[in-house]
C-alpha cells in the first residue's frame, strides 16, 4: 500500500548548479587519482626500395620531427619480412604490372586486422560488393599468421567473428551475412528516394523542399554521429595489440560534412543570401554538417595514438551523374527572394554527394598512412596493395614528454639512404592515460568476449542548466558495493548527442573498504533532441565487466512555449565517489525508474524548465506526488531574466516520507490558466525486506 508517513517540507528552488542531496563536506582523499605515464609514443613507418636500401635501418637513418622539433632519440624495431631483391614501390603498378600475379614478402610480426561493414552508408550494390571483396582478399591478406576480426554496424554492432587466424570461420561467417537482415540498414539504398522527394516539391511548394532537405541532413548528420562513435569504440579494442594492424573500411556514403548535399539541389542564393549571410536554412544545413569533420576526426585522432592505418573501400564501384536522379532533375536556378523555380542548372551539381563521400575515405586513409581504394578497384589490386604497404615497417619509438596530449601533432618521417621511399601517417597523437582508459572501456563495451552484466548498474543525467545552445548536466555511472575490500573500478561513458561531437571520459576508483558504491561522475553538455549515452564499468579485481546504454531527450526550445528537461532523482550515501576528476566520500547516486529507493533516506528530485524565447509572462511551476492520493510538493510563480531560457528545479522529499508503494512525481508549468508543459517521473518504495535492500550498501 502506498503511503505517506509525513507532511512535505518546503520545496527549493534553485537555477544554479547545485545538484540533489550533495552533502556539504570538504573533499577526502580516497586515492582516486589518475596517475602519469611513461608509455613511449610509436610511429609505424612503411619503407620501400632496394633491398640492400631498406635493410638495417637504424635510428642514425632517420628524420624525424613532430611539431617541427627534429627528435634525437629514438628507438628502432624492424617489422619487416624476408625481403626480396626490391620491395614494391609505394605508388601503383603499372597496368602490365597489375594484370600479372605479384608476389610480395610477408610482414614479420603478425598484422592484425579490422575488417568493418558500415552497413548503414553501404548501398545495396556496395554491400554485395563489399561482402565478396572482403572474401576473396581475406585468405591472402591473412598468409603467414595473420589475423583478422570481423565486425557489422547495422541496426545494432555486432563482432561476427572475434580476432582468429581461421579463415574458414570468417569466410562462413561473410557468407552468413549475405542474407542475413541484421547486417542490413536500407539507409544508403534509400537515399534516392530522399532526393526525389526534395526535386519534386522543388516544383510544387519550394519552402517545404528547403524544410524536407534541412531535415533530411538533420537526419544524415546524427546516423554520422552514432555510426563514427561506434567505430571509434571498436578500433580501440586494437590498442593493447602489437604493430602492424590496419582496419578495412567499407563504406559508400560516410561523408565528413554529412548532409551537405542535399544544398546541391537548390541554386547557391538559397544557402548564401545576395548580401553574403547564409539563409536561415542554409546555415542550419552549413552548421551540422561542419560539425561532422570534428566527429571524423576523433576517429582519425583514435587510430593515430593507436597505430591504426585505416584502408577504405568504396564498395559500390565507379559512380557518377548516372542515376535516375541525376538524369531527370538538376539543381534549382531560383533566386532566395522569390520568383519562378525550374530545375535547368548543370546535373553534375548533383555529383557533389559522391565527391563527398570519396573526398572523406580519400581523407580517413591519408591521415592514417593507409589508403582510399575508389571507383570499383579489384580486390586482387586492394590485396597486393595492403600486403605491400605492410609487409616491411619500421616502429620508431621515442620518449613523448614535453609534447601535448590527446591532440594532433604535425609529423614528418624521411629516410636519409638514397632510394628510399616513405609511407606513414599524417599525424601523431600521444594519448593520456586518461583517455587510453577511455577507450579501453568503450571497446569492451563492444567487446563479445567480455563478461557482461547489467545488474544493478545505475546510469543517467543530473540536469544542471542551459547556455549558448547546450545543456549541462552531471552524468553518473554507479556499481553496488563489493564485499571485497580494495576492489578497483575502471568506469566511463561516452555519449552521442543530436547535431553535436560526442563527448566522453573515464576514471579509475579503488575502495579501500568493503560495503561502499563506486560513483564516477563528469559534467557535460548536450545539444538539444536525442542523446544516447553508454556507460560501462570494469571491476579490476573480478574483471567482471557491467554496461549499459540510456536513451533520453532534452527540449527543443522553440517547439513548445514551455518543456521540461530529464527528469532526475537521487538519494545521499557514503562511497567512492570520483567527480569531474576529484574524489568525495559521499553524494547522491540516482535511481532509474526501475530501481528502489529506500524510505529511510532523503529523496531528491531535480529536472530543468525552459521557455521558448517569445514566452515572457511569468510561469507557475506546480509540483504534486502522486499514490493513492495526491500530496502537493510545491508551487512557485518562476521569473526568469531576459537572457535566461532554463532554470534548475529542486525537490527535496525528506526521510521517512515515502512508505513501501509506487509514486508519480509530476510537474507542470501554467501561465495564467493555460497549462504550457506537463511531465512526470515514476519512484517506487519496496516493502523493507532483505530482498528489496537497495543495491548499493546506501
Amino acid at each position: 500500500m502506498t503511503t505517506l508517513r509525513a507532511a512535505m517540507l518546503p520545496v527549493l528552488v534553485v537555477a544554479a548548479a547545485a545538484l540533489a542531496a550533495d552533502e556539504p563536506e570538504k573533499p577526502k582523499d580516497l586515492g582516486l587519482r589518475e596517475s602519469a605515464s611513461t608509455q613511449l609514443a610509436q610511429i609505424d613507418v612503411t619503407v620501400s626500395g632496394p633491398k640492400e636500401a631498406i635493410e638495417g635501418l637504424t635510428a642514425a637513418d632517420f628524420e624525424v620531427r613532430v611539431q617541427d622539433k627534429i627528435l634525437t632519440n629514438v628507438y628502432v624495431d624492424a617489422l619487416c619480412g624476408a625481403l626480396a631483391s626490391a620491395m614494391p614501390a609505394a605508388d601503383a603498378p603499372s597496368p602490365a604490372a597489375a594484370s600479372a600475379p605479384q608476389e610480395v614478402p610477408l610482414a614479420k610480426s603478425p598484422v592484425s586486422y579490422l575488417i568493418y561493414f558500415d552497413m548503414p552508408h553501404l548501398t545495396q550494390m556496395g554491400r554485395q560488393s563489399a561482402i565478396g571483396a572482403a572474401r576473396e582478399m581475406l585468405p591472402k591478406l591473412m598468409a603467414g599468421g595473420n589475423r583478422a576480426m570481423l565486425v557489422s554496424n547495422a541496426k545494432e554492432l555486432r563482432t561476427l567473428v572475434p580476432m582468429t587466424t581461421d579463415v574458414a570461420k570468417l569466410d562462413t561467417a561473410l557468407a552468413g551475412m549475405i542474407n542475413d537482415n541484421r547486417d542490413f540498414d536500407p539507409y544508403s539504398s534509400e537515399e534516392e528516394l530522399r532526393l526525389a522527394e526534395i526535386i519534386q516539391e522543388i516544383q510544387n511548394k519550394y519552402a517545404h523542399a528547403l524544410q524536407m532537405a534541412r531535415d533530411y541532413a538533420r537526419e544524415e548528420r546524427q546516423r554520422q554521429e552514432r555510426d563514427l562513435m561506434r567505430l571509434r569504440m571498436v578500433i580501440g579494442r586494437l590498442a593493447e595489440l602489437d604493430a602492424p594492424k590496419a582496419t578495412l573500411y567499407f563504406a559508400d556514403t560516410m561523408r565528413q560534412n554529412p548532409g551537405a548535399h542535399y544544398m546541391s539541389f537548390f541554386s547557391p542564393t538559397e544557402a548564401r543570401a545576395a548580401g553574403g549571410l547564409p539563409t536561415e536554412t542554409g546555415a542550419a544545413i552549413s552548421l551540422e554538417s561542419e560539425t561532422g569533420a570534428l566527429t571524423l576526426d576523433r576517429v582519425m585522432n583514435e587510430a593515430a595514438a593507436n597505430g591504426i592505418r585505416f584502408y577504405t573501400v568504396e564498395a559500390q564501384g565507379l559512380a557518377g551523374p548516372a542515376s535516375f536522379i541525376q538524369s531527370r532533375s538538376s539543381a534549382s536556378t531560383a533566386a532566395a527572394d522569390g520568383g519562378s523555380r525550374s530545375n535547368q542548372a548543370s546535373p553534375t551539381l548533383n555529383t557533389q554527394r559522391i565527391k563527398d563521400a570519396q573526398g572523406t575515405l580519400v581523407a580517413l586513409a591519408a591521415e592514417t598512412g593507409g589508403r582510399a581504394f575508389l571507383n570499383g578497384i579489384t580486390p586482387a589490386k586492394m590485396t597486393t596493395q595492403i600486403l605491400a604497404d605492410l609487409s616491411c615497417v619500421y616502429l620508431l619509438s621515442f620518449n613523448p614528454a614535453g609534447f601535448k596530449q590527446d591532440a594532433p601533432l604535425m609529423l614528418s618521417v624521411k629516410v636519409l639512404k638514397p632510394k628510399v621511399k616513405t609511407s606513414t601517417r599524417g599525424r601523431l597523437v600521444i594519448a593520456s592515460e586518461s583517455s587510453r582508459l577511455t577507450a579501453r572501456l568503450m571497446s569492451a563495451y563492444a567487446s563479445p568476449e567480455a563478461k557482461v552484466t547489467t545488474a544493478q548498474m545505475r546510469v543517467g543525467v543530473i540536469p544542471v542548466g542551459y547556455k549558448n545552445g547546450l545543456f549541462t548536466a552531471r552524468v553518473q555511472v554507479a556499481v553496488p558495493s563489493s564485499k571485497v575490500p580494495g576492489t578497483t573500478w575502471d568506469m566511463g561513458a561516452s555519449i552521442v548527442s543530436s547535431g553535436r561531437v560526442a563527448e566522453d571520459g573515464s576514471g579509475r576508483i579503488t575502495l579501500p573498504q568493503a560495503g561502499v558504491p563506486a560513483v564516477w561522475e563528469q559534467d557535460m553538455s548536450f545539444s538539444p533532441g536525442e542523446y544516447e549515452l553508454v556507460a560501462v564499468a570494469h571491476d579490476m579485481t573480478s574483471d567482471e565487466l557491467s554496461s549499459k546504454e540510456v536513451h533520453g531527450t532534452w527540449p527543443k526550445l522553440e517547439t513548445d512555449l514551455a518543456s521540461f528537461g530529464p527528469i532526475a532523482v537521487s538519494q545521499p550515501t557514503k562511497g567512492g565517489f570520483l567527480r569531474n576528476g576529484a574524489s568525495r566520500a559521499s553524494g547522491a547516486v540516482i535511481a532509474g525508474e526501475e530501481d528502489p529507493l529506500r524510505s529511510d533516506a532523503a529523496t531528491a528530485v531535480v529536472t530543468l524548465v525552459c521557455r521558448a524565447k517569445d514566452q515572457k509572462k511569468p510561469m507557475k511551476v506546480v509540483r504534486t506526488l502522486v499514490g493513492e492520493g495526491e500530496t502537493p510538493v510545491g508551487s512557485m510563480d518562476l521569473k526568469m531574466d531576459a537572457d535566461e531560457r532554463c532554470a534548475q528545479i529542486l525537490d527535496l522529499i525528506p526521510p521517512k516520507t515515502l512508505g513501501p508503494g509506487s509514486y508519480r512525481y509530476v510537474i507542470t508549468a501554467r501561465s495564467g490558466d493555460l497549462e504550457l508543459a506537463r511531465a512526470e517521473r515514476k519512484m517506487f518504495v519496496p516493502d523493507p525486506t532483505p530482498a528489496s535492500a537497495a543495491p548499493s550498501g546506501r
